[in-house]
């Protein structure tokens, strides 16, 4: 059986798997043992902060990378990073460039986490708190 989300040819030291956060749903993983400052790329498209296309795409809030002005909507790995506060990930903005970092060494198997901003992190506490319409 394939492993979720593996696809070797974008990148073969990361899987997608069951998080061991509860009521997490899925996270990243190291597929392999990984050393301190590997990056992985934030790809996804790029939007004008309270634009718009940043309004209709609520759905990702929490999820979204501000650089600047811009929001990026991620795709792919990066945004399947669950928030921790002991993160092993960092957020580095190089120029327009995004990418997540190990903070030090990450051992095959371990779920990759990343200490989200206050503003993502209160998108789910008030996910938690909606109620279901009905």
């Amino acid at each position: 059986m394939t492993e979720i989300g593996f696809n070797p040819a974008a990148d073969d030291r990361f899987k997608i798997g069951p998080s061991t956060i509860r009521g997490a749903g899925l996270g990243l993983f190291a597929r392999r043992d990984l050393a301190a400052d590997e990056e992985l790329t934030v790809v996804g498209p790029r939007v004008v902060a309270e634009s718009l296309e940043d309004v209709c795409t609520g759905f990702a809030n929490s999820h979204k990378f501000r650089v600047g002005n811009e929001l990026i909507i991620p795709f792919g790995l990066a945004g399947m990073a669950n928030h921790s506060e002991v993160a092993n990930l960092r957020r580095v903005i190089d120029g327009d460039r995004v990418f997540l970092q190990t903070i030090g060494p990450v051992a095959c198997g371990e779920e990759l986490f990343l200490n989200y901003s206050p503003k993502a992190r209160s998108y789910f506490k008030d996910l938690s708190n909606s109620k279901e319409p009905g």
